[in-house]
């Protein structure tokens, strides 16, 4: 859930502010992490789908999570950005968080899992621990 009319900038201010609790990220800090230029200032409307995948990985970075669901993160993105969130999610585990995604690219997945639980029709057909690296 991304605010269209608002810059990437203005829709981080606005949910980091729904954490006031919490030590978060900055905006600029959140954009920076999933490689976006946090001085963008057209609004996410005009994003390719790729930047805004990164956009609301950014916003789900802000609470600095211990763990992450990230639901078809790869969707709608050219090779290169798949490339850089599968770079930045292998960083984020090997910062002892956790990410349980679902994907149907399981090639992209392959050098952050360490289990696969293979889905058919709603029903669990498979689970595979990957060996370790």
């Amino acid at each position: 859930m991304l605010y269209d009319e608002l810059s990437a900038e203005e829709n981080l201010r606005y949910f980091a502010g729904l954490y006031r609790s919490c030590s978060c990220l900055t905006p600029s800090e959140a954009l920076l992490a999933v490689g976006l230029d946090p001085t963008l200032t057209r609004p996410v409307g005009q994003f390719s789908q790729g930047m805004r995948q990164r956009t609301s990985l950014a916003r789900v970075l802000l609470p600095r999570p211990e763990l992450l669901l990230l639901d078809e993160p790869f969707s709608n993105m050219d090779v290169a950005s798949a490339g850089k969130m599968v770079t930045l999610l292998g960083q984020l585990r090997a910062a002892n968080r956790t990410v349980v995604l679902t994907t149907h690219q399981r090639s992209l997945a392959e050098p952050l899992a360490d289990y696969f639980l293979t889905m058919e029709a709603g029903q669990l057909i498979s689970t595979t621990e990957v060996p370790a690296r």
